[in-house]
Formats: C-alpha cells, sequence, structure tokens
C-alpha cells in the first residue's frame, strides 16, 4: 500500500515537473529570445531608410527595400472595402473560457501602391500583415453551429487610401521593378518601430509570469513527494 502510495506522488510530481519546465521553457522563449526578436527587427527598420519611387526603380533587384505609401484605389476590392484580408471564424469558447476564433481564408493579392505621383507594385500574394487598416464582423451576436460546421465570421483587412509601410526586396518584373513584399504594415516607419519596441519591452514581463508559475508547479511537485 506505501509503496503504491508513493508511485502516485511520484506520478503527480512527474506530471507537474513536466507542467513547470514547460512553463519555464516558454517564459525563457518568451522573455528573452522573442523579446530580442523584436528589439532586433525594431533596430533592422529604423536603419532603413524610406525609398523613393525613383530609387526603387533604380535599385538592383534582390535589394532590400522599405516604402511608405498609400494603397492605390486602382486596387479591386475583394470583400466589401477591403482590397486584402484575413477571416477568421467562431468556434465556440475554448477549455479556458475564452472565444475561440480561427483564421479560415487569407486574401493577400498583389497590391498597387501610390507613391510620390506614380505607381509601384506589391508583385507577390504571400506577404504578411503585422497590422490593418480596418476591421468588420457579421453581427454583434456570436455563434457556433457544430451541425452544419458555421460560425460568426470577422475579417481585417487593408483599404484604398489607407498608409502603408512595406518591407521587402526589389524584383525584375516585365515592366519595370516591383516589390517581393515580406511583411506590410497599416501605418508608418515610425510606428512600426515604436509597436515592436513596444512588444520588445512587453514580452520580458509576459515570460517574467510563465516562468513564476513554472517554478511554482516544480516546487509543488517536489513538495508532493518529499511531504506527500
Amino acid at each position: 500500500m506505501e509503496l503504491l502510495r508513493f508511485s502516485g506522488r511520484l506520478f503527480q510530481t512527474l506530471m507537474l515537473s513536466i507542467m513547470g519546465l514547460i512553463f519555464v521553457g516558454v517564459g525563457i522563449f518568451t522573455g528573452f529570445f522573442l523579446s530580442r526578436d523584436a528589439q532586433n527587427e525594431a533596430e533592422r527598420v529604423a536603419a532603413l531608410a524610406p525609398m523613393t519611387r525613383q530609387a526603387v526603380e533604380r535599385a538592383a533587384p534582390g535589394s532590400p527595400v522599405l516604402i511608405e505609401a498609400v494603397v492605390s484605389r486602382r486596387n479591386p476590392a475583394t470583400f466589401r472595402t477591403f482590397v486584402a484580408y484575413v477571416r477568421e471564424e467562431y468556434h465556440g469558447r475554448d477549455s479556458d473560457g475564452d472565444d475561440d476564433w480561427r483564421e479560415d481564408e487569407r486574401v493577400t493579392p498583389p497590391l498597387l501602391l501610390d507613391l510620390d505621383g506614380g505607381v509601384v507594385a506589391i508583385s507577390n500574394a504571400d506577404y504578411r500583415i503585422s497590422r490593418y487598416h480596418e476591421k468588420w464582423q457579421e453581427g454583434t451576436t456570436l455563434y457556433w453551429n457544430g451541425l452544419k460546421g458555421e460560425g460568426t465570421k470577422r475579417y481585417t483587412g487593408l483599404v484604398a487610401g489607407g498608409p502603408l509601410l512595406v518591407i521587402g526586396t526589389i524584383q525584375d518584373g516585365r515592366e519595370g521593378n516591383t516589390i517581393h513584399a515580406e511583411r506590410v504594415f497599416g501605418g508608418s516607419q515610425a510606428e512600426y518601430i515604436e509597436n515592436q519596441r513596444s512588444t520588445a519591452r512587453f514580452l520580458p514581463f509576459f515570460g517574467l509570469i510563465f516562468g513564476v508559475v513554472g517554478l511554482i508547479l516544480l516546487g509543488v511537485g517536489v513538495k508532493k513527494l518529499l511531504v506527500g
């Protein structure tokens, strides 16, 4: 009987220790590595000077490029006023009681951008959108119909006339240079840099919370093994 109780405590300790190590690992990864990545990204973008349309046209293919432009009204809307968007569907609540939204569609076509009285083009359709211009949701009541597999949809996207920071590389197109966009951001270079620096400042506190929870779980596990 005593052996069974000890085995039970050992199993509980093992589970708590594994959970604790996972939390500590997430804390270190978030608080150090992700924070450092955000700070490095801020410094990388801060070191890039926004290019003019003429500079884009003269640049060698493969060169890094950063422009501050406006989404041209020549772009057709793909849904409502969005020229590019990400759609999420509501799937009820998760195990923690939080709303469970899941991405189910992403439409990011090549775009035309107004810059210095002319037009430059994003040639690829796989760019990441770091910040959007507008949001729209179907109704105000959230629902999930498990039988039909349908739920409330919400959209976040870019609209014509909105400011856009584009980070990528120069690509040779049939009618001149285009931009192969790595990331687009619905705002200015200064706003993007501040966004990254704010993230870098916040993540260590978030990581610390995970680390503390992990250490508490490890401590509880050890106590269960020693005290019972």
